[in-house]
């Protein structure tokens, strides 16, 4: 995706304004006035803009992923260009980039993105540094991928094993620290996956819904099996900077109404990911708050 760069050149007028700058600082401290930069609201830099940024995922079948045509589709992204519809009136009033797990947040807070849509688990750590949107998808937590014949049948057995993940996974500590695993991390899925089949790693502990995918590709589901479930669920949500409530309501409310008029539940089954009560439940729940 392309990304404008702006060059600025130096010259004799911007020294001169910069010292003019300074000069009207002092002088402000000088009589005790304290100069407090301007902070624009979130939502109005969006409409002024006339476009929503959104950190999304492109190696993440069904939540993000490139087609066979290169266009950027799934779950999330339908979830981000109805976010976009809603603010500033059309699907297409959109950028999307592309982030990996170990990144999103750097960026949002960096000011790259406006918020994220990619496969965002909530926790109590997060919390303290974004502020979540309102949750949209139940994940099925961390699910093990090994070899045909491979033995092991639970977590505890996985102690001392090397096993293929993703940088940033919410997961990743309780494999080490709960399950005494050694975790070989990657940035995207591609890496992952091939490393894998590299045998630089035993098996994959990986988000269920990706794993269950990929198990069933043709060259996969001959060769390999899902051989623990998922210890645990977690929700999902979109996450936005901190301090800014106007832009997080609004993103709330548009993420209520695509649930309201059934965006979530046709999207499920447009990506083949099944009806869940979860998506089910958000979307009569935003129904009736709309009657």
């Amino acid at each position: 995706m392309a990304t404008a760069v702006t060059k600025i050149k130096a010259s004799h007028s911007t020294s001169w304004r910069t010292w003019q700058l300074a000069s009207l600082l002092s002088l402000a401290c000088a009589v005790g006035v304290t100069a407090t930069p301007a902070r624009a609201d979130q939502l109005e830099k969006v409409k002024e803009r006339g476009k929503l940024v959104v950190g999304i995922k492109t190696d993440y079948p069904p939540f993000g992923y490139l087609d066979a045509d290169g266009q950027v589709k799934g779950f999330e992204i339908d979830i981000a260009k109805s976010v976009a519809k809603e603010l500033l009136g059309s699907a297409d009033a959109i950028e999307l980039v592309p982030v990996v797990a170990s990144n999103r947040i750097e960026l949002l807070n960096a000011g790259r993105i406006d918020v994220i849509f990619a496969t965002l688990g909530t926790n109590p750590d997060r919390a303290k540094i974004i502020d979540f949107t309102h949750e949209y998808y139940q994940m099925e937590g961390m699910v093990l991928l090994t070899g045909k014949d491979n033995p092991v049948k639970t977590w505890e057995e996985v102690k001392g094993k090397k096993l293929c993940g993703i940088q940033g996974n919410l997961y990743n500590r309780t494999l080490t620290e709960k399950f005494g695993a050694e975790t070989v991390l990657f940035a995207g899925t591609a890496e992952m996956f091939k490393a894998f089949q590299d045998n630089r790693c035993e098996a994959i502990a990986f988000d269920g819904p990706i794993l269950t995918m990929k198990v069933a590709e043709d060259d996969w589901k001959d060769k390999y099996k899902i051989a623990v479930g998922a210890f645990a669920f977690n929700p999902i949500a979109g996450g936005v900077r901190k301090g800014e409530p106007a832009f997080l309501e609004a993103v709330n409310k548009a993420i209520t109404d695509a649930e309201a008029q059934g965006v979530l539940v046709e999207s499920e089954k447009t990506f083949k990911m099944g009806q869940s009560d979860y998506v089910a439940k958000r979307a009569e729940g935003a129904k009736a708050k709309a009657n």
